[in-house]
């Protein structure tokens, strides 16, 4: 472990303001009235292995409003192709001199440092190319964690071609098993498939903001584990069942090898 400590290990979390279902949403009120995005910024800073968060946001002029809030507190901030996010994290991580890159997204604002944490020594025991806690998924969607080496994203950078490879970052590496050494992070208990704490529509974010408040009082830090316990007890406070299970890969299902359709569903009216 204590060589692995020597590695720069760099968080990546990709953020636009752009959102055709919910525009602006890293900015909505988060913990302790921060906005979204530095609410997750706060949650992961304590990390004891993380070398370097930087934010990747894109080169449109909307997305200035990100450089700016990552310039006045001191965040690290990086510009680049707002369609191939592949192409903004290759060149993310090659401006930090990345040995290892955790990709996170801006819309799962309840991530935490410990889990982070647990899945980067997973990671370290074999020297993984790439280990995830989302394939197959079994934390609520919005605990999704994605910890690869450069050299498995030089590789996908260089050989992806599919729009959606590009657009989704990871979809080479863990949808060809045969060319990576893969782990998958999973609990015991599948929660994936009772409980949404990502941000993309607005129910998701009166349901996030239900337990920011709830936790406000009680303590700073919490964890999934508090989170799932809470909703457990007050399931009036779940406001978006309907969109449970919906994500990216109902449009490429068909195209996806690792995936089942069990795994995502269609929006429900």
């Amino acid at each position: 472990m204590v060589e692995f400590l020597k590695k720069k290990i760099v968080c990546i979390i990709q953020a636009r303001i752009s959102s055709s279902r919910l525009p602006g949403k890293i900015f909505l009120s988060g913990q302790k009235n921060k906005s979204m995005l530095l609410t997750l910024y706060n949650r992961i800073k304590p990390s004891r292995y993380i070398s370097n968060i930087v934010i990747a946001t894109t080169e449109k002029k909307s997305d200035d409003l990100v450089y700016n809030e990552c310039k006045r507190n001191n965040i690290n901030v990086f510009r680049g192709s707002q369609s191939n996010v592949l192409k903004r994290y290759y060149d993310c991580a090659k401006k930090y001199k990345a040995d290892t890159i955790i990709r996170l997204t801006s819309d799962c604002p309840l991530l935490e440092y410990n889990l982070i944490d647990q899945l980067l020594v997973e990671f370290k025991k074999d020297n993984y190319d790439y280990l995830s806690n989302v394939h197959p998924a079994t934390f609520p969607d919005g605990y999704d964690v994605e910890i690869f080496s450069f050299g498995a994203l030089k590789k996908a950078y260089n050989n992806a071609a599919r729009d959606f490879e590009k657009e989704h970052v990871t979809p080479y590496i863990w949808d060809n098993p045969e060319k990576f050494l893969i782990k998958n992070y999973s609990l015991k208990k599948n929660y994936s498939s009772k409980y949404r704490l990502t941000l993309d529509y607005l129910e998701d974010y009166f349901l996030i903001k239900e337990v920011f408040n709830h936790f406000s009082n009680k303590k700073n830090y919490f964890n999934v584990f508090d989170v799932i316990k809470y909703l457990k007890k007050n399931k009036k406070v779940i406001t978006n069942k309907k969109y449970i299970l919906v994500n990216w890969y109902r449009h490429h299902i068909k195209k996806l090898k690792t995936i089942k359709s069990n795994e995502t569903i269609s929006i429900k009216k």
